[in-house]
């Protein structure tokens, strides 16, 4: 997104586990692993030496295993809520990306229309707003590997062994970014016992997905392998009328390497190699309507996108954004990305074990918008995008009750480090057509409207960030066993940060300007203005950040199958080096503050048959970050900016669960939550376009006790899986899943424009497969009933129209698995 949209998003849905098949782990001989914890950066990750969990076919949803507390623990001991799908799951339903995986795990949303716009939320806060200098308050863990920018995170997971939600603060041993919760991505370890699998699908719009994988020893023993590979291509589904190009389809590709070094019975090393890429055909926003009225005061709007495009022959807008476009100006976006990480452990006496994770990722980011969203060549633009991370953690992990002065406790301790370095510059390019469409707002007469139609053909403006972070951490946190019934957690973390950045902005390509009147050049500056300090660099005032983060968790176990907790915690985001639009001067965002109270049951009912874990939550976050707007003295265009939401209140209950049904093979899983989110204090919002006073920059309008954007009230889902033998030595089985959500403000200004119905979306599959599971046929469909939605909706602009995103329409398909 190269221009000051707002892009809150909602996902497809928000949904209960589907892990009724997980089985506990095993090492690389096969037997049962012991609880070797594994993170980086205060993450989680399976221990090098094996799996977290590995797939059977009749264990319940108690047996899932997770390690959202750095142990491999049993999801219904945990005293915190947190949601676990396995590979399986999502594997079966053809689940295979971030934007996914919202559909399978509550309160989880993800918008993403390219990789860099990639946003996550949990309770409906978190979101990036693509910026670069801005934290996600949402952690993304891979493999062990904190990704701090959500971009890294694209691409296929196909060879996955588990996905962990857990909401609220988890800075205390979850690490850096987990303000409001963290998704931990888990793919499956070498294995000393060979393996070969391949998959294809075929489906709707030409898709063709290959995956192929293998594992197994190097060296007996001493050395074992996984590589695995895949290439996913599908047509788009919205088409250029002018030209043949569709958009929004999938052509990427990646591939991952690995190997596992048992040297001895207490060292295992395992090492990871991945590269992702993906040039696709992507809209991040398209145009969605340009209303000729404000909605507040029902007088016309003047200088309107409808307006200003018949200048051209009379050019008439259409608007059919789930179909088609009009683009003259719209490049493929690329993206690419490469990681290496190394992950040690040492067992030493006593049960203790020592945990050292290495890593390194960069990634690459390249886009070019059609601005004007039509055949013109007004303008457009788009983020080029270079960025590295180095990390290195230490964590030592005590065995289970340890006895110190006669009470039982268990704890985690760790270091961890990291710097990160991005590069990211904002390229804009005015074409033939930009100065006859701006003309008219800037107030220019015939004459100075051909003078800004020489000035602005061809010129480039670019606006360039260099934001760094240097970021130490210590964290601690220990478990007493005070009785046979009752358990305190407490943790603590304080992390130290150094950021910087700088800012430049200039111009090339511009024509000789010199003879104009300085009214004119004053003219063109307001449509592609520089710094009133100059053209750069512009330092930025460096941040140096000393914060806590605490957690307060007692549980009691009132029988052996419910388990009540309660929790408060405390999680802070360091700020941003920012500048003003306007000058280029330094303007820092605030770090944001997170307060959480939780309480919840995790109960085991019905012999094991059913589990139902309800949970209530209260949240307040001071000084939300997040791109806001304002309207400058003849700008046509709104200057966004990053900046501070005063205060923001959630409260809310989810409750999830499963349900082992008396008829063999019938399995329901289940989950919904109740979210009430507002604005406890934003008295100086952005105004909605489609309102009159939006224009006059003495007004701001005041969103306190109003809905957060793109936060559904409710959410939900129910998910059936029935498996049988259809005849001797094979089973069949079918899967459906219905998500839900109520409707939402997508918008930051909350514009009427920009409300979406709440809708549901349906999953199905049928499938088929021998007993010894050598191969898997199934037919599938996402997104059955093709339900239109949108995912990102922003009101119209003094010279543009609504725009937005839409999901993703329904997908057909048939998948063939065999084992080699």
């Amino acid at each position: 997104m190269c221009s000051g949209a707002f892009a809150l998003g909602i996902s497809v849905s928000s949904t209960a586990l589907l892990a009724q098949e997980q089985a506990s782990s095993t090492g690389q001989s096969g037997t049962a692993s012991t609880a070797t914890p594994a993170t980086a950066g205060g993450t989680t990750a399976p221990a090098a030496g094996g799996q977290t969990a590995a797939v059977g076919a009749t264990a319940t949803i108690q047996d899932v295993i997770v390690t959202t507390r750095l142990r491999e623990e049993e999801l219904q001991e945990v005293p915190v809520p947190v949601t676990a799908v396995t590979g399986e799951t999502l594997d079966r339903e053809k689940q295979q990306t971030i934007k996914e995986f919202a559909q399978k795990v509550p309160s989880l949303t993800v918008t993403a229309p390219n990789p860099r716009n990639t946003s996550i939320a949990i309770r409906g806060i978190g979101k990036t707003y693509a910026s670069d200098a801005l934290e996600a308050s949402v952690g993304v863990i891979v493999d062990g590997v904190v990704a701090t920018i959500p971009g890294q995170t694209w691409g296929d997971y196909g060879d996955l062994q588990q996905i962990e939600v857990a909401r609220g603060p988890q800075g205390t041993l979850l690490g850096k970014n987990t303000t409001l919760g963290a998704l931990n991505i888990t793919t499956k370890a070498p294995t000393f016992e060979p393996e070969r699998e391949v998959e294809v699908t075929v489906g709707s719009r030409d898709l063709f997905i290959t995956k192929a994988t293998a594992s197994g020893p190097v060296f007996e023993d001493k050395l074992a392998y996984r590589a695995s590979v895949y290439f996913d291509r599908q047509d788009g589904f919205i088409d250029n009328t002018l030209n043949d190009t569709s958009y929004n389809g999938q052509n990427r590709w990646g591939g991952k390497l690995q190997f596992l070094y048992t040297p001895n019975a207490n060292i295992t090393n395992r090492t990871i190699i991945d590269h992702n890429e993906s040039k696709e055909q992507t809209l991040v926003l398209q145009r969605l309507s340009d209303p000729q009225f404000f909605t507040d005061t029902g007088l016309p709007r003047s200088g309107t996108y409808t307006q200003r495009l018949s200048i051209f022959n009379n050019l008439t807008p259409t608007y059919d954004p789930f179909h088609s476009v009009q683009l003259n100006q719209q490049e493929p976006v690329y993206s690419s990305g490469n990681g290496i990480s190394t992950q040690t452990d040492w067992k030493l006496d006593n049960g203790y074990t020592l945990t050292s994770i290495t890593a390194y990722r960069d990634y690459h980011f390249s886009a070019q918008n059609d601005q004007d969203y039509s055949s013109l060549s007004v303008a457009y633009a788009g983020y080029l995008v270079d960025s590295w991370q180095g990390s290195q953690e230490l964590r030592l992990t005590s065995p289970r009750n340890v006895d110190v002065l006669g009470q039982k406790f268990d704890y985690t301790v760790g270091l961890y480090t990291l710097r990160s370095e991005v590069t990211s510059t904002l390229r804009t390019d005015f074409g033939k057509d930009a100065g006859q469409y701006f003309a008219n707002t800037l107030g220019a007469n015939p004459q100075q409207a051909q003078a800004i139609i020489n000035t602005l053909d061809g010129l480039n403006l670019r606006t360039a960030e260099h934001p760094d972070t240097t970021s130490i951490a210590a964290y601690g946190q220990t478990t007493w066993h005070a009785t046979s019934a009752f358990d305190l957690t407490l943790g603590v973390r304080n992390t130290y940060e150094e950021k910087d950045n700088w800012t430049q902005k200039w111009y090339f390509g511009e024509k000789n300007i010199s003879s104009y009147p300085d009214n004119l050049k004053a003219i063109r500056a307001q449509v592609a203005p520089l710094y009133t300090l100059g053209t750069g660099p512009l330092q930025g005032k460096a941040i140096y950040a000393d914060s806590w983060s605490w957690l307060i968790n007692p549980s009691y176990k009132f029988t052996d199958n419910i388990l009540g907790y309660a929790s408060a915690s405390y999680g802070e985001k360091s700020g941003a080096v920012q500048f003003d639009a306007i000058t280029g001067g330094p303007l820092n965002v605030a770090p944001e503050e997170v307060n959480d109270y939780e309480v919840g049951l995790k109960t085991t009912l019905f012999d094991r048959k059913l589990t139902l874990n309800p949970n209530l939550y209260y949240t307040e976050v001071v000084n939300y970050q997040a791109l806001l707007a304002k309207t400058i003295v003849g700008r046509p265009l709104p200057v966004t900016y990053l900046g501070n939401v005063p205060g923001v209140r959630l409260r809310g209950v989810e409750v999830e669960g499963s349900y082992d049904t008396p008829i063999d093979g019938l399995k329901f899983t289940f989950a919904g939550a109740y979210n009430d989110a507002i604005y406890t204090d934003f008295k100086k919002a952005p105004c909605a376009g489609d309102l009159s006073i939006a224009y006059d920059i003495t007004k701001s309008c005041d969103l306190s006790d109003k809905r957060l954007a793109g936060a559904a009230r409710w959410s939900g889902n129910v998910s059936a899986t029935y498996t049988r033998s259809v005849w001797d030595g094979y089973t069949g089985y079918v899967w459906v899943s219905e998500s839900l959500r109520s409707g939402a403000y997508l918008d930051g200004s909350l514009s009427k424009q920009a409300w979406q119905d709440g809708f549901g979306i349906t999953n199905l599959g049928i499938g088929i497969t021998p007993d010894d599971k050598s191969w898997d046929l199934s037919l599938w469909s996402k997104n059955l009933f093709d339900k239109q939605y949108f995912t990102a909706i922003s009101s119209v602009s003094q010279t543009g129209p609504s725009i937005g995103s839409v999901g993703d329409p329904r997908v057909i398909g048939v998948t063939l698995r065999a084992k080699l």
